[in-house]
């Protein structure tokens, strides 16, 4: 397993000094992240000479480019699911030429809601062909406020879609907050899991969205809430995961850069020595 950051915790900065930051705080890898009206440390971009600008950003602070994050967010999620589909198409192009074997977005639609469930699974059906016929990987992982948003709506999914290009992004945060336990998703989905993001959760402590005021990236450092970050390292090393553990926060938008980085060290440093003891 490898530890890695998304990049969105450093919204401020361009794609340098993100991944700057993210060695400096010792991870081995940065997660990529897309998002239109705040961050975008990718771009839709094929041509060579940009890719090559990336490649050697990451090279010059010894990272692996681990996933791309997007498809989230004001702006996107307002889109037909035609003008989405056309968006992450390009945004796989971008992945193969950057040699990036996974992209992880987020359904939309609503919880217990057949309907829009229906159309969500139809969405990412066309989304899993477009990936297979490129060889990477769509991770989904599910949330709170989506059709998508638990174990059991989960496998639904997996159950309906039969494509090698689909798999789960086990976000522990977003599984715990749907009311399940995240050590049970890993039981229940297993090798199905392709990409996780580590970040902790407090029950009592209400969930702010992208437009919430409330800064919420302490309270996500593994280790400082309510979820058993150590079990469920186990339990994936006990399944055979062997892909990225990466840190995401989308909760230190407004932070201060020092901030973010204590964040960022303070989350890697858990991590590691959870993985260490394994």
């Amino acid at each position: 397993m490898k530890l890695g950051c998304d990049t969105a915790l450093f919204n401020q900065l361009d794609l340098d000094g993100a991944l700057k930051h993210i060695a400096w705080a010792g991870y081995e890898g940065a997660e990529l992240c897309f998002q239109e009206t705040w961050i975008r440390h990718i771009e839709l971009n094929t041509k060579q000479s940009y890719i090559d600008e990336v490649k050697a950003t990451a090279r010059k602070y010894r990272l692996e480019l681990l996933a791309i994050s997007t498809g989230f967010g004001p702006g996107f999620q307002e889109r037909t699911h035609e003008d989405k589909i056309k968006f992450l198409t390009k945004m796989f192009d971008v992945a193969v030429k950057l040699s990036i074997p996974i992209v992880t977005i987020r359904p939309f639609g609503k919880p217990d809601d057949k309907e829009t469930t229906k159309q969500e699974i139809n969405y990412i059906r066309k989304l899993s062909e477009q990936a297979e016929g490129r060889g990477i990987i769509l991770a989904v992982k599910p949330h709170i406020f989506a059709s998508i948003y638990n174990i059991t709506t989960t496998i639904q999914m997996l159950d309906e879609i039969n494509s090698p290009a689909l798999g789960v992004n086990l976000d522990l945060l977003q599984i715990y907050r749907g009311g399940d336990d995240p050590a049970e998703a890993v039981l229940r989905i297993g090798k199905k899991i392709v990409h996780s993001h580590f970040h902790d959760a407090k029950k009592a402590i209400r969930f702010a969205g992208l437009d919430g005021v409330r800064e919420t990236g302490e309270e996500e450092i593994p280790g400082r809430g309510d979820i058993d970050c150590p079990k469920i390292l186990k339990l994936l090393k006990d399944i055979g995961y062997d892909k990225a553990i990466d840190f995401q926060t989308v909760g230190a938008r407004r932070y201060p850069l020092w901030r973010r980085v204590g964040i960022a060290a303070e989350a890697r440093g858990y991590l590691n020595r959870c993985l260490q003891e394994l």
